[in-house]
């Protein structure tokens, strides 16, 4: 082929090699121009559909956090810092207000070693099996245990962790709540051995000894028997919930009030728990989601609306899709919502103006009576959620863009695959062009050949002649 296309025009005298440029190129345009605008036609409504669906599901991932935040919910309140209060999941069923005050914070056993040289002396070897259950106290440090449910901990001590650190670290390692720390001080270092919080999670210490490699005994404490020191006790939490006394095995509650955590930090006299629901909170949301909601309508008109004078068509005029989308934003106003018991946006203020945007009256929201504040919430929460088995969510309305979109990417694909074959085609014309005229420069070639031997010969015989 190259030797073909180096000697175009070389008998005829004609640029060939743009000639073939031309024709190709000709063929080209006639042949992809429209492939090539249906296929950017198509980009572009794919582009604006994933606009359409991107700013939906960004509308219902902002209502969902405000929801999730728990700004429109029961807000829980504490009288007293000594005891922190928290949402948990929806947060509590309904408002309340309970007198709390706080005897006693759980606590955890603590047991103290006496001091070694330093965190590298060695401890001995063998086994300390540390027991769980319940202790109690006689008088004078005597103690009596009762073993509870918790199976014992072993903790091996060998040559290769014959340590303080080692055992520290192999405490540390075994679990069951059991943390151990040493304390470093000027020529002496102390082993001491904390449990979880919790009268049920006293412990005792056992020690069984390598023959020939003693020590560990010095970690034990068992009843009469305590070369370790109790330093704290173990014991549950003790408060009184509006005059009921009531004790937990931990400072953090998630079991007394439901919906709620509490974290008791200190003893406390008397503290107010309350939750009650913020109503300006509440109007603020349902008027930013109105805004939204009307601005997304917007968006849409903008995206669907006609070509007028000079002003091109916009990237979704006559789609189906996001016209179906604009009739269910709209529905929305005026549906009830089943688990709002009935409640619909429209008993919240919101409406739909004969201009197509959508509008907020706060004094309409007020009038709502505190009972239903819950139910509001639930409207809120069913618009924002992620299910797709309703048309109330805005998650399920987002979705309604992703067969539309499939469809348009597959006509796309297929006239992608067309321009393929076009230039394929082209090349395959470009070569039976440069043959055609390769062949006809040779031709042009050999008749320039004879002509100019006829008229050598001519010359000659007219020479003669002379």
């Amino acid at each position: 082929m190259t030797s073909i296309v180096s000697t175009l025009g070389a008998g005829s005298g004609i640029d060939t090699r743009a000639l073939i440029d031309g024709l190709v190129s000709a063929d080209r345009e006639a042949r992809t121009k429209p492939l090539t605008a249906r296929n950017e036609a198509l980009t572009t409504r794919i582009s604006a559909l994933g606009q359409v669906r991107s700013s939906l599901q960004t509308i219902a991932s902002s209502l969902a956090a405000r929801v999730s935040s728990g700004a429109l919910g029961l807000i829980p309140a504490s009288s007293d810092s000594g005891i922190g209060i928290e949402r948990r999941g929806t947060g509590p069923a309904a408002a309340f207000s309970n007198a709390v005050s706080v005897t006693a914070i759980a606590s955890a056993q603590r047991l103290i070693a006496a001091p070694l040289a330093s965190a590298d002396a060695p401890v001995g070897e063998g086994v300390l099996t540390i027991g769980f259950g319940r202790r109690t106290e006689l008088g004078g440090g005597a103690f009596s245990f009762a073993a509870g449910a918790t199976p014992n901990l072993d903790i091996t001590i060998t040559a290769a962790n014959n340590s303080l650190t080692g055992l520290r670290d192999a405490i540390n390692a075994a679990g069951n709540g059991m943390t151990a720390s040493i304390v470093s001080n000027a020529g002496s270092a102390t082993l001491a051995i904390r449990g979880a919080d919790g009268a049920d999670n006293a412990f005792v210490i056992s020690a069984a000894e390598t023959p020939g490699n003693p020590g560990l005994a010095r970690f034990a404490h068992t009843p009469g028997n305590t070369p370790m020191t109790a330093q704290l006790r173990a014991a549950d939490a003790e408060l009184t919930v509006d005059g009921i006394a009531v004790t937990r095995p931990s400072n953090v509650i998630d079991d007394l009030i439901p919906g709620l955590r509490l974290r008791l930090v200190r003893p406390v006299a008397s503290a107010t728990l309350s939750a009650a629901r913020d109503a300006s909170a509440l109007a603020t949301t349902v008027s930013d989601f109105a805004s939204t909601l009307s601005a997304m309508r917007g968006l849409l008109a903008d995206l669907r609306k006609g070509a007028t004078g000079e002003n091109p068509a916009g990237p979704l005029a006559g789609d189906s899709t996001t016209r179906t989308i604009d009739q269910r934003l709209t529905a929305l106003v005026s549906t009830p919502i089943a688990a709002a018991n009935g409640l619909r946006l429209r008993d919240l203020g919101v409406s739909v103006s004969r201009s197509g945007s959508v509008t907020f009256d706060p004094e309409r929201l007020a009038q709502l009576p505190p009972a239903r504040q819950a139910d509001a919430e639930a409207v809120l929460r069913t618009m924002s959620g992620s299910s797709f088995s309703g048309p109330n969510a805005l998650q399920a309305i987002a979705e309604t863009v992703t067969p539309a979109t499939s469809g348009l990417t597959r006509r796309r694909d297929g006239l992608t695959a067309d321009l393929a074959k076009v230039e394929a085609r082209l090349v395959d014309y470009r070569t039976s062009l440069t043959r055609q005229y390769a062949a006809m420069d040779r031709l042009v070639a050999a008749s320039k050949a004879v002509g100019t031997q006829l008229d050598t010969q001519i010359k000659i015989w007219t020479a003669n002649r002379n």
